[in-house]
């Protein structure tokens, strides 16, 4: 990923975060041939109480599932790993700028690299599956208990699911968020930011309002 430095950040705690908060990721492995097998699914980052999971450690752990019907799961273990996790992103308009330029994208985006194990015993795919459905609702509650559908007890949910986890090797963290505008055009974006109504351009907001003060200077 191009990376200019004054976008990384290598601090592991807001990878983390970044991947607590945004759960749907992009799965890339490659075929015995070289070419790319790509998922788009939910992955959550393993916790210590995730029961017979093995228990995280100074890296980070991802844990996620693939129907066995999705060839995916048979490249998993054979392939270096990289998972997408895309936060808060949106479009930044010139107009917004105090002298004429082009218009362009804030984002913050990090890229996991890793080796993959997979998760195939009917206990722990269970406990795949509840560490996903747990995560998953904290950040949306809707008042949901986890619960094996009767059509997957015993041995279905082997024949039916195949989970696995993600040991971290390796990340990027980039966040593109204006630092290359001087101050005025940085406290134009927040002002213009915060008149627009969608989700994306309210998180882009906050994550801005982490770093610069109301005048757009660096906190």
């Amino acid at each position: 990923m191009y990376n200019p430095e004054k976008f990384r950040s290598t601090d592991v705690q807001e990878v983390a975060h970044l991947v607590d908060q945004n759960p749907f990721a992009t799965l890339i492995t490659t075929t015995s041939e070289g070419l790319p097998f790509i998922s788009h699914l939910p992955l959550v980052r393993l916790r210590s109480e995730d029961s017979s999971l093995a228990a995280a450690n100074d890296k980070l752990i991802l844990v996620g599932h693939l129907s066995r019907a999705n060839d995916h799961w048979r490249h998993l273990p054979n392939s270096p790993v990289t998972v997408i996790f895309r936060g808060s992103h949106a479009f930044i308009s010139s107009s917004w700028y105090e002298k004429p330029d082009v218009p362009t994208w804030n984002y913050t985006v990090a890229h996991l690299s890793g080796a993959a194990q997979l998760i195939e015993s009917n206990q722990e795919i269970t406990d795949c599956l509840k560490a996903l459905s747990q995560r998953t609702e904290e950040l949306w509650p809707s008042g949901w208990n986890f619960f094996i559908p009767d059509d997957l007890l015993g041995d279905e949910l082997q024949k039916n699911i195949v989970g696995f986890q993600i040991t971290v090797n390796s990340f990027e963290l980039k966040k593109k968020l204006s630092q290359n505008r001087s101050p005025f055009d940085r406290a134009n974006i927040m002002t213009e930011l915060a008149k627009r109504t969608e989700q994306s351009s309210a998180s882009t907001l906050i994550e801005m309002q982490k770093i610069y003060d109301e005048t757009g200077r660096l906190k």
